[in-house]
């Protein structure tokens, strides 16, 4: 049988007449099902379990397959009723393996259970089909968030949603649309980078582009994940509810708008309420202000947590009744069944009531019936053919590509041109531990959770020092030989043996990093590089040549002692299986650099600060305190190019505008002419701020409110157009309500700034 891929209209409740009368059909269909199940039927659809639960033992014991204990599977969907598994049990399968698991799973759900209502599996394909051997995987989101580019953001949602249901997993759980606000955090790759609008722009454009390939897309986590006080993973963040709506908020808006069938929840808390326990942002925010009509599910253990961690619940049966009552429709369990049991006791005394869980099942129900399960719940295996296709690979390659961002490119020599991009010819050393190293360039969920285990990725991906090798044949290693190896940091041995080879050759390229790692397995307590890899990097320097510094890295490591001394910076981000033959692309100018950093990366331990701080966070230490104190190692939205672009003619349409009209939905315009001035073509990532000059509340010196890429051919000019409306202009008072103040506004774009008055 076939799996039905649905149009993207099966997602968008209330566009077309056809669209309303699938919709009202499937409503009705779903409520007569509602009808028939017994409650223990429908706390069964409500629960949520691993795997890992139901098969026999390690998938290691039969590469290429889960071998399911029918037993245990028949006492999870016969018996309990379970509405959902998740997750890979060690590693990814090849597509016939998914689809072997999932029809194993779908025969007992179907043949062997009184309702025979499908199984919903969900999977977290994060970058790409990272759970599937030899699909296509894509850049972590940091480093999509570096393209600055929307339509590719959507293409890869697109080919995401596509290797998900090739695979028959037609839940995922992507994008993360969390703000990433503390690079300490272990997740910070899994966001687009520190800024809202990014994330709202980025990640609404991969969840409309999954789901109209008939997934149903994630929003995670909901809410106020990505800025913990600490750094560390599922911890409380330093937030005011002003902050959380002004930065936090804004993503999961614009998902809910793009259709968004399902959301995550925040393992955290805000303001000491667990996000799980509040009825006030799960309930009253997402579904009553924002619209959101669709599941609500727990991440791994939350409502256990609930008692056992946060410490909001004296009992498990009060976890379930808070969560409940909360708002969650499904619990990700993920290990047994107290979820189940905790809940049918709460409606059998009288504690919660059945039409509660009732509302629950029927978000659940219509779900299964938008991805098509209740027509067709099996896998179709030839959409196996659509799985890492080279077109697939080749957009991964494009966003990887476009996300490399040069951050310094000096000339090697005084008066001398810069040292990027290197001649075919030149003699080159490649050295560093991300330098031949498959982990250092695909990062945490990669075939593993851990993403460590470069042992299990396909062959002929190359590394980096593979992809450098096509270009020159002039290419001298010094490091570790195996690619698939653990990351390792350079011994004393590798140092030395990296300076007398840099003595031969015309340049050096080091390529520092990180090797994968997920969640709190990723917890560190110093962004500051390892030690050993940045006296690589001196060493190398100290012997005069020319050094590159490639960076692989999921956050920003602390580099400033090696920064100076290099004549270039390439960061790579966690790029993916195509970032090595990228970023070699760009080391040989064979693509030009067009990434901006997402983020503000951080010289110092105790300097983090966002781009959009305030004026007082600029405060230097002098004896007047004056402004200057704001000293990163690069900006937010830095990055250079081997092309040079110029800004002119920056006009804003009006002078001064009405609060009222904008607060009617009026529109400033605002043009501004681009020209590439250098000898190549290349993209531009044009990026609109504005400051408000002086408000009630204290303002942020700047804040990104529109961006757009153009690529333009040596000498070509192309005006670009914004428009901005009084959302734009406002900022979230003490009530949690929107404020556009009259006064005088600063449009800044390239380096140019105008001012105009809102009156």
């Amino acid at each position: 049988m076939a799996t039905t891929v649905l149009p993207a209209a099966a997602f968008a409740h209330g566009g077309t007449a056809s669209a309303d009368r699938d919709d009202a059909s499937m409503r009705a269909r779903v409520d007569a099902l509602l009808a028939r199940m017994t409650l223990e039927e429908k706390i069964g659809q409500m629960t949520q379990l691993n795997v890992g639960v139901v098969a026999a033992g390690s998938a290691e014991q039969r590469p290429g397959r889960v071998t399911l204990d029918l037993a245990k599977l028949r006492e999870a969907l016969v018996t309990r009723h379970v509405g959902s598994i998740i997750n890979v049990l060690d590693a990814a399968l090849p597509a016939e393996g998914w689809h072997a698991l999932v029809a194993q799973i779908q025969d007992v759900a179907m043949n062997e259970t009184r309702l025979g209502v499908p199984v919903l599996y969900g999977i977290d394909f994060v970058h790409g089909a990272n759970y599937t051997q030899n699909g296509t995987i894509f850049p972590h989101n940091v480093a999509m968030g570096a393209t600055f580019d929307v339509a590719l953001a959507r293409r890869a949602g697109e080919i995401t949603g596509a290797e998900a249901l090739a695979s028959a997993l037609p839940w995922n759980f992507a994008p993360v649309l969390d703000v990433g606000r503390q690079p300490l955090w272990p997740r910070f790759y899994e966001t687009f980078g520190e800024d809202p609008l990014v994330a709202a722009r980025l990640g609404s454009a991969f969840l409309a582009g999954s789901q109209a390939a008939g997934v149903a897309g994630t929003m995670k986590h909901y809410l106020g994940y990505g800025a913990p006080r600490t750094g560390r993973d599922r911890t409380p963040p330093a937030l005011t509810e002003r902050e959380v709506r002004e930065v936090i908020l804004p993503p999961f808006r614009a998902a809910v708008a793009a259709g968004a069938r399902t959301v995550m929840v925040n393992s955290g808390e805000i303001d000491g309420v667990p996000v799980h326990a509040s009825r006030r942002w799960l309930t009253d925010v997402l579904r009553g202000e924002l619209g959101f009509d669709g599941v609500i599910v727990t991440d791994w253990e939350d409502i256990i947590f609930l008692h056992t961690r946060h410490r909001v619940a004296a009992t498990m049966k009060d976890a379930v009744r808070i969560a409940l009552d909360a708002g969650v429709d499904m619990s990700m369990t993920p290990h047994d069944y107290g979820f189940a049991d905790e809940l049918l006791a709460l409606v059998r005394e009288g504690t919660m009531s059945e039409r509660r869980v009732d509302e629950s099942v029927r978000r659940i129900l219509m779900l299964k019936a938008e991805v098509g399960l209740l027509d067709q719940p099996y896998p179709d295996a030839s959409l196996a053919a659509q799985i890492g296709t080279p077109a697939s690979r080749a957009v991964a390659r494009q966003a990887a590509r476009d996300a490399v961002t040069l951050l310094k490119n000096d000339a090697a020599t005084a008066g001398g041109a810069p040292v990027l991009p290197l001649a075919t010819g030149a003699r080159v050393l490649v050295t560093g531990p991300a330098a031949h190293s498959l982990t250092a360039l695909n990062g945490g969920w990669t075939y593993t959770w851990q993403g460590t285990e470069g042992w299990r990725f396909p062959e002929g991906v190359p590394s980096l020092l593979e992809a450098i090798r096509t270009h020159s044949p002039n290419v001298r290693h010094v490091g570790n030989s195996d690619a698939r190896a653990a990351f390792a940091d350079p011994t004393d041995a590798e140092i030395a043996a990296a300076v007398a080879a840099a003595q031969e050759v015309d340049v050096a390229i080091v390529a520092l990093g990180e090797t994968g790692y997920a969640e709190w397995i990723g917890d560190i307590g110093d962004l500051t590089l390892s030690r050993a890899q940045l006296r690589l990097a001196e060493s190398v320097q100290a012997t005069g040549v020319p050094t590159v510094l490639v960076l692989l890295e999921g956050r920003p490591r602390l580099v400033r002692e090696v920064v100076p001394g290099a004549a270039a910076v390439v960061m790579g981000y966690w790029p993916g299986m195509e970032g090595a033959a990228a970023i070699a692309e760009v080391l040989f100018g064979a693509a030009n650099p067009s990434g901006r950093l997402p983020f503000t990366y951080p010289k110092w331990p105790n300097a983090i600060t966002t781009y959009d701080h305030k004026f007082t966070e600029t405060l230097d230490t002098g004896f007047l305190r004056e402004a200057g104190g704001f000293d990163p190692e690069f900006e937010f939205g830095h990055g250079l190019s081997y092309t040079t672009f110029s800004y002119g003619d920056l006009v804003v349409d009006h002078d001064a505008v009405a609060q009222d009209a904008l607060l009617r939905g009026g529109r400033v315009t605002i043009t501004v002419a681009v020209t590439n001035t250098g000898a190549r073509a290349g993209k531009e990532s044009v990026l609109l701020f504005t400051r408000q000059q002086y408000a009630a509340i204290t303002p942020p010196v700047r804040r990104l409110r529109g961006f757009e890429k153009i690529e333009l051919a040596p000498g070509a000019s192309r005006t670009v157009r914004f428009t901005l409306g009084g959302d734009d202009l406002s900022y979230v008072g003490h009530d949690g309500r929107p404020v556009l103040e009259l006064g005088a506004f600063d449009v800044m774009v390239g380096g140019l700034t105008h001012t105009f008055q809102v009156t």
